[in-house]
């Protein structure tokens, strides 16, 4: 089968991680697979480094009306079978390009949006994938008829993750310019109050209290105002705090945490956390969205309300148990193994754009 991904992001997300995921796994099930996404940014080389092909379209500001032809265009010259889009501009441009060139259009859905785009797109039934249950959920309350959207959570590929021994442990902590016997808790993804980053450094005191050799290691894109705010929040201790930026060795630092946090606002189906899964990492992550969903709370890590005090007792009860740690992780572990391989994703993925291809051909052949 020969499928085009379109995403409206070029930058490093969960949406853009999982996309690169689903090709990949997609191209080893023998499909043929491009990727269509704005230029520029962090995408395009990722694809392409995957060995995969990639066009890069505008699809924002005065040059976006001329995205819809140049998809119709690749899509024909690419003999595509069915459009997978991603994010919501994606979707608006992908159904479009799929009725002019007659193919079939799948649609996921990563976060929650209130755009009105995927209760009036034309498809067939169902056409729409939701990364978690209450993301479903949510959308069904909103107005997309339940016969139209399923949920497909998000998949990661565990031949990817490292398992650090203790000399590679240690180089990491020398790279972060901690101790050797530092404790490690680690918030992946952008640095922003969103994110639950402010909350992470206010519960930071109360954890320095009990653990003073404890290290908060922020990996994620972070504006140079957002850092130096979160360093003047943590006056008296700021020298427990590591900036990382943006890095292409996420998972080699995931592997080196004791813990990882994510204590969001909201979360669909995060990458984060199923990545923190992965790599045998307990994670304390905020009771929103679809993270119960990912998190068995008091087994594979905790749940909490969203204040410092919930996220810093949290942190402390870990902490406090190496064992329990290691009983988490390994748990963890097994628990993404079993739901979050991005085998699975691919195979259900798959079943649904057979249904819709051959949907399409039959009405075609009528």
């Amino acid at each position: 089968m020969n499928i085009v991904q379109i995403v409206s992001s070029n930058q490093i997300s969960g949406t853009t991680s999982q996309l690169l995921v689903l090709a990949n796994r997609l191209r080893e099930r023998e499909h043929r697979v491009l990727v269509i996404c704005p230029p520029g940014g962090w995408l395009p080389d990722r694809v392409r480094e995957a060995g995969m092909e990639c066009r890069e379209v505008v699809m924002h500001g005065p040059l976006s009306p001329f995205a819809v032809p140049r998809i119709v265009k690749t899509a024909r010259a690419f003999h595509a079978h069915i459009l997978h889009t991603h994010l919501t501009r994606a979707a608006y441009l992908g159904h479009i390009a799929g009725r002019l060139a007659g193919l079939p259009v799948v649609s996921s859905v990563h976060v929650i949006n209130r755009n009105p785009a995927y209760r009036f797109l034309p498809n067939r039934d169902p056409s729409i994938v939701a990364v978690s249950e209450y993301l479903r959920q949510w959308l069904i309350e909103h107005g997309v008829p339940p016969q139209r959207v399923r949920t497909v959570y998000n998949g990661t590929d565990f031949t990817e993750f490292p398992t650090l021994d203790p000399l590679e442990q240690r180089k990491v902590r020398r790279e972060l310019g901690v101790p050797d016997d530092a404790l490690l808790v680690g918030l992946f993804g952008q640095i922003n109050a969103f994110k639950g980053s402010y909350l992470l450094v206010q519960a930071a005191r109360r954890v320095l209290e009990c653990y003073p050799s404890t290290y908060f290691v922020f990996v994620g894109a972070v504006q140079p105002q957002v850092e130096a705010d979160l360093k003047a929040l943590a006056k008296g201790y700021v020298e427990q705090l590591r900036f990382t930026g943006t890095r292409n060795d996420v998972r080699r630092l995931m592997a080196a945490m004791d813990v990882i946090t994510l204590p969001s606002c909201y979360e669909a189906c995060s990458m984060a956390i199923i990545e923190a899964m992965a790599v045998g990492k307990p994670v304390v992550a905020t009771r929103a969205g679809g993270n119960p969903e990912l998190v068995q709370d008091g087994e594979t890590g905790l749940l909490i309300e969203r204040t410092p005090e919930a996220l810093a007792e949290a942190l402390v009860e870990i902490l406090a148990d190496t064992s329990r740690r290691r009983r988490m992780g390994e748990a963890a572990l097994q628990v993404a193994k079993a739901r979050f391989a991005s085998s699975v994703t691919a195979h259900q993925i798959e079943e649904l754009y057979s249904r819709l291809v051959n949907s399409t051909a039959a009405q075609l052949s009528g």
